[in-house]
């Protein structure tokens, strides 16, 4: 992915993006190489290792989900889980 296009996707600015990739090829999560056909571009590219920390992101994020919409009653639940899939809407018309 270019790394301008994680910055549109992320809605966040170029410096912000830049430290934080910077911080990632740190760790070795990311490698950056530069965009064929355009000399200031950059391309990323997760590593093995990025792959296996975004993996163990979404896993953490997925139990932790599970726990917070465990812990409202059930007669709540539903109308919970209808409001974010009102708001996951919202957010896709809006990209």
């Amino acid at each position: 992915m270019r790394q301008v296009e994680l910055t549109r996707r992320l809605r966040l600015q170029k410096s912000t993006v830049s430290r934080l990739v910077g911080q990632m090829s740190a760790r070795g999560w990311v490698e950056r190489a530069p965009a064929p056909h355009d000399g200031r571009g950059v391309v990323l590219r997760l590593t093995a290792l990025g792959q296996r920390a975004a993996q163990n992101l979404a896993e953490a994020r997925r139990e932790r989900f599970s726990r917070l919409l465990g812990s409202i009653p059930a007669h709540e639940r539903a109308g919970v889980l209808h409001a974010l899939d009102v708001m996951v809407g919202a957010l896709d018309e809006e990209q």
